[in-house]
C-alpha cells in the first residue's frame, strides 16, 4: 500500500507543462497558459486566438484538436484494449476499472497540454522536474507505461490523420516525441 504522504507529494509535484515559464513567449499567453493548465481544462476560443495570433499557428487547428480530444482519446482507449486486452482483466495492471479511467483521464491531460504546446508551436513543452515527479509517480503507483505508450502513440497516429498541413503534422509529431521521450526516461540520474 502506498504511503499516502509520499503519493500526496508526488501528485503535488508532477507537473508536464512547462512552458508557461518560457520567458520567450509573450505575458499574456503565459498567464493564459498558467491558469488554464491549473485548471486542467482547454483554451476558450478566445484564449486560442490570442495564443496562435502571437505564435502564427492557425486558430482553426487548435481549435479542431480541442475539439476532437474526447473521441480521440477513445480511440486510443479502444486501440489499446484491441491491442492489450488482458490490462483490464483481474490482475492486468488497469485493474480496477477505477486504474483504467485514471490511465484514459491522464491520456485526455496528455493531449490537452500538446494541444497547448502545438498553439505556442512549442514542441519542447514540458517541465523537466515536474516530468522527473511524474515518471517517480507513477513507478510507485505501478503505471503501466507499456500501456499508455501504445495509447498515446496511437493518440498521435490519430490526431496527426486529423490534420491537413506537413508542418503541422510534423509539430504534433513532434510534441508527442517529446513527451514519450520525457515520460520514458530511466529514473537512473547519472
Amino acid at each position: 500500500m502506498p504511503d499516502d504522504l509520499v503519493l500526496k507529494q508526488l501528485i503535488a509535484s508532477a507537473q508536464v507543462l512547462g512552458i508557461q515559464n518560457d520567458s520567450s513567449l509573450p505575458a499574456a499567453d503565459r498567464q493564459i497558459l498558467r491558469i488554464a493548465d491549473e485548471q486542467k481544462r482547454g483554451l476558450s476560443a478566445t484564449e486560442i486566438h490570442q495564443i496562435c495570433s502571437s505564435s502564427n499557428v492557425d486558430a482553426q487547428l487548435t481549435e479542431h484538436l480541442q475539439n476532437k480530444a474526447n473521441q480521440l482519446v477513445q480511440q486510443a482507449r479502444d486501440f489499446l484494449l484491441r491491442e492489450q486486452p488482458h490490462l483490464v482483466q483481474p490482475g492486468g495492471a488497469l485493474f480496477p476499472s477505477e486504474r483504467a479511467e485514471a490511465c484514459w483521464r491522464d491520456c485526455w491531460q496528455f493531449f490537452r497540454v500538446i494541444v497547448y504546446a502545438t498553439a505556442c508551436q512549442r514542441p519542447q513543452f514540458t517541465d523537466p522536474d515536474g516530468m522527473d515527479a511524474l515518471r517517480t509517480l507513477y513507478a510507485y503507483v505501478g503505471v503501466p507505461l507499456e500501456g499508455l505508450n501504445i495509447a498515446l502513440s496511437q493518440l498521435k497516429v490519430l490526431s496527426q490523420k486529423e490534420v491537413a498541413s506537413p508542418t503541422d503534422a510534423g509539430l504534433l509529431s513532434e510534441s508527442f516525441d517529446h513527451l514519450l521521450e520525457e515520460l520514458n526516461k530511466s529514473a537512473v540520474k547519472t
